[in-house]
Formats: structure tokens, sequence, C-alpha cells
């Protein structure tokens, strides 16, 4: 069975009213950060979405993680502590300040938990990043949060793959010092490349304004100020997605549901996220993921899914979303994350979500049967 009405990369249900809004900026000539209007009006509307003070647009999510770190303060000397799987600009924010890099192991949330954390604080430590994966919330981030405020370490949530996800009952970017956005393709809000940074502290605010590249804002003494805002046709692309993203979501977690129901059936499967009702509620509903028995079963199991045209991911050898492609990994490794697969919800009309879920069952069903382990 074929779903020809699947569409795998979100931005294309907006596209019309894309068009007329670039248009638009096209037209009033005003396409820089100076005079924007639709750069501005993302801004306030991410900041409302997180529950933060501003947001500030910039050309993508690993210039927002610079920024962050810079505007708390990281400096050569100091370490950052990043989780075991994420991007590798996370990493690489820190290295840009001089600043080392400590790795955490995850678990089978992908995301660390305290446990994983603590052990890994010194003196040295600048900040932890801690990012929510998959469109799902890191489930121990409240207690990571608590316990780095009391250390008076600040907390950096990567919220790249994170638009519409709840972590215990509060935007996922909410808890940290500073959070990070991404419009980058392969995001639920697709701009080709783009971000945002929010934060609350007005003087952190100011200052990431000032060496993002906004020469009106002044700072209390001269610092090196590069250039990493977003344009006004990136602003102009994101704010129709942001405006059908709850639309969006109630139909991706609609899908979801079916899917977490048929792929319980499937043998050889040790473990879904979402598992649970209340997980899909805090999750954007983009991604069902599952653990196989061997990085053997889920390689094989991608590759089959993919050739069936199902969308899906395997982190396999290289990858730089996971340690193993970085120049640092965990000293102790908690689980083997080759095990993880997951596939993508893609938008479909809610009469073929039964359907839907049910070849996929079927396809990875073959796939694990075929294995060779």
């Amino acid at each position: 069975m074929s779903f020809d009405a699947a569409v795998y990369q979100y931005s294309h249900l907006t596209v019309d009213h894309q068009r007329h809004q670039v248009d638009a900026a096209l037209t009033a000539g005003r396409i820089a950060t100076l005079g924007a209007r639709y750069i501005p009006r993302l801004e306030r509307r991410a900041a409302a979405l997180l529950g933060r003070a501003e947001a500030i647009a910039v050309d993508s999510g690993s210039s927002g993680l610079v920024l962050a770190l810079r505007g708390l303060g990281v400096r050569p000397g100091q370490e950052v502590i990043i989780p075991e799987v994420g991007w590798v600009s996370m990493g690489a924010a820190a290295a840009a300040l001089g600043a080392g890099v400590r790795v955490a192991a995850v678990t089978e949330t992908l995301t660390p938990t305290w446990e994983q954390i603590a052990p890994l604080i010194t003196p040295a430590t600048g900040a932890v990043i801690l990012a929510h994966l998959r469109g799902r919330p890191a489930p121990d981030t409240p207690r990571i949060a608590a316990e780095l405020s009391a250390r008076g370490i600040p907390l950096v949530e990567d919220c790249a793959q994170a638009w519409g996800v709840t972590a215990a009952g509060r935007p996922a970017g909410a808890w940290g010092q500073a959070a990070v956005l991404s419009t980058n393709t392969y995001k639920i809000i697709a701009t080709g490349e783009g971000g945002l940074v929010l934060a609350d502290e007005p003087r952190m605010l100011g200052f990431m304004r000032a060496v993002a590249g906004d020469t009106r804002q002044p700072t209390p003494q001269a610092v090196w100020r590069g250039k990493s805002r977003m344009n006004e046709l990136t602003a102009a692309l994101a704010l129709p997605q942001l405006d059908f993203l709850p639309t969006l979501l109630d139909s991706l977690r609609a899908l979801q549901q079916h899917v977490i129901s048929a792929l319980a059936t499937v043998e050889g499967i040790t473990g879904l996220a979402p598992a649970t009702a209340e997980d899909t509620s805090q999750s954007n509903g983009s991604l069902v993921g599952m653990w196989l028995p061997t990085a053997t079963h889920a390689e094989q199991a991608a590759n089959t899914l993919s050739r069936a045209g199902f969308g899906c991911w395997w982190p396999g050898p290289g990858d730089l979303h996971t340690a193993a492609a970085w120049p640092v990994q965990p000293e102790q490794p908690v689980v083997d994350v080759r095990r993880y697969l997951d596939v993508q919800i893609p938008w479909l009309p809610a009469g073929e979500h039964a359907a839907f879920a049910h070849q996929l069952a079927a396809t990875l069903t073959a796939a694990l049967k075929e294995s060779p382990c």
C-alpha cells in the first residue's frame, strides 16, 4: 500500500503562506536585520512559546549554542558537560570558546540523568548542555535543573529537536538559564538554516544581541562582535509554520498513537519511546523510537524501512549525532546507542493513520525475522 499523501517535510504544508510573506518582505525591501518586521515578530512568538523573556533570532542553532555559552561567561580553562547523543555543535560551541568538553553517558531515553552528570562536575565546570532529543523531553530535566541551580552551574537546553515538547508540565527550554531552537531543514519548523537563542536575564540578552551583530546594542565595555543574526526572509518562512504548529502537532500525535499501538505487538522490540499516553502528550509527535536486541537488528531494520519508503534514523558508525564520532567520548557508556532506531511520523490524512501503522509494523516484523542475529 502506498501512502502518496504522506508529508515528511512539514514545511511543505504551509508553503503558500510562506511564499506570501517572503514576497511581502522582498517588496518592502527590508531583508536584513535592521528595519525588519518578521524577525521581531518571530522572536516574540518563540519567547512566548517557551515562556522566556526574550528570544534572539540567529542564523543557526549552532550559533545559538555559542552565543548562549558566551553569554553565560564560559571561558578558556573551564569545562562544558554535554550528552553523549546530540548534534556535534554542542561540543564545538564549547571548544570555540576555549573550554574543555566532558561527555555524559545517556540512558535508554537517549539523555543523561543526574547520576550520569554529577560525577563529571568539578570546580572547572562552566555549564551543562542538556538536549531534548527526537521530539521528546529529557525526563530528568527538573532534577538536573534543580541540582545545577543549587551548585550555581548554568544549564543550557538544546531544543533543536523539541519544538512543541513539554517537560514535567513546562515547555522544554523553560528550565535552564538559556535555551536554543533550530529551524534547520530537518526540524519540525524548517527554513533551511536558522535558529533562536532564548533567555531571561536582561544583561545576558543584551550581551548576546550585541555580539550576534546588533550594532545598536551597547555593552558595558568593548567586546569582539560577530555576525550571526537571522535575515528577514528566514523569519518570513518560519512564522506561517509556527502558526500551523498546534494543528500539525495534533495530527502527528494522533498518528503516533496508532504507530505505538501497532509496534507494541512486534516481537523483538525491547522498548518504545514514547511508551505511554502521558509520554505522547509531552512529545511533539514527530518520531517513535525503539530499542532492538542488537545493533545488527537495528541496522537491518533501518535498511528495510528505508527501502520501503519509511523515514527512519539509525545512529550508526560515523553519525555526528553520537559521541563515537567526536573527539571526546563518555568514560562509562550505559547503553549501546546503535541498538536504537526511530521512525518519522509524517503528516497524513486521519483516515490513513491505522493503515500506515499496520504496514509499518508488518514491514518491521519482516525485517526482524530476516535479521541474521
